[in-house]
């Protein structure tokens, strides 16, 4: 069933064309120099297609909470989703939403100099200029009014999000939003899960993020909880005034 996605407001990327493309579960926002529905959604229905029929053929890979081994002959993005697991000790299913944009964004940028893809807080960025991320951590939260800066110079990269107190995905945590920023995209959907999990009190805030700070393939971390957010990495913040 479709939900407003209205934490999608907190872009502010107005030179670029946005448009939305669905397939089954996956619901992309993707932002580019043109409207690109057309094969953004080939390229959609091609990716979907190839975890959902990895996932019948092997249902450990769906299921799990932890890294499973893959065949040796699996389409690249099973490839990504499981290097990805890997490195953030989280099942497969928890990197899909990262890997899907990064993979349908990598097809994009022979047709756009710019992309930025967001699919369920996931997101996706390739900019040829600073570009500003907005954040969501629930209805209310004041963290709301912050906005993460981009460097041109940083991408591709991905900010990911993994929240305890709402969105389908599953968490461990109670974090209301647990960010990262890495290279990956399905690294950083990983990487939020796996520290979003960490946190169930504020007094787990910092052990989370002396953990991050070992990972070289973490560039940022921010924690949000009803009462206290954390930060760490090469990125600054604006404040949204409104």
């Amino acid at each position: 069933m479709y939900k407003k996605r209205f934490y999608r407001t907190n872009t502010y990327n107005s030179d670029l064309v946005a448009f939305h493309v669905r397939h089954f579960e996956s619901n992309l926002q993707i932002c580019a120099h043109s409207d690109l529905s057309g094969i953004s959604f080939e390229y959609l229905r091609r990716f979907h297609e190839q975890v959902s029929d990895y996932c019948q053929s092997h249902p450990e890979f769906e299921k799990s909470l932890r890294p499973v081994k893959i065949a040796e002959k699996t389409p690249e993005i099973i490839r990504t989703m499981y290097k990805a697991s890997m490195r953030a000790g989280v099942g497969p299913m928890a990197t899909v939403a990262g890997a899907i944009a990064e993979a349908v964004g990598k097809k994009l940028l022979k047709h756009s100099r710019e992309i930025i893809i967001e699919n369920g807080g996931d997101i996706f960025i390739a900019v040829s200029k600073d570009r500003k991320i907005g954040i969501f951590a629930g209805i209310g939260n004041v963290c709301n009014h912050l906005i993460i800066n981009i460097k041109a110079d940083q991408c591709p990269c991905g900010i990911c999000t993994s929240s305890g107190q709402f969105g389908h995905s599953l968490s461990m945590g109670n974090t209301c939003a647990t960010i990262i920023i890495s290279k990956s995209s399905a690294l950083a959907d990983g990487y939020a899960t796996a520290f979003g999990n960490m946190v169930n009190n504020n007094e787990d805030i910092n052990l989370a993020l002396k953990s991050a700070r070992k990972k070289k393939d973490i560039n940022g971390i921010v924690i949000i909880t009803s009462s206290k957010m954390a930060a760490y990495g090469d990125f600054t913040f604006d404040i949204l005034d409104k």
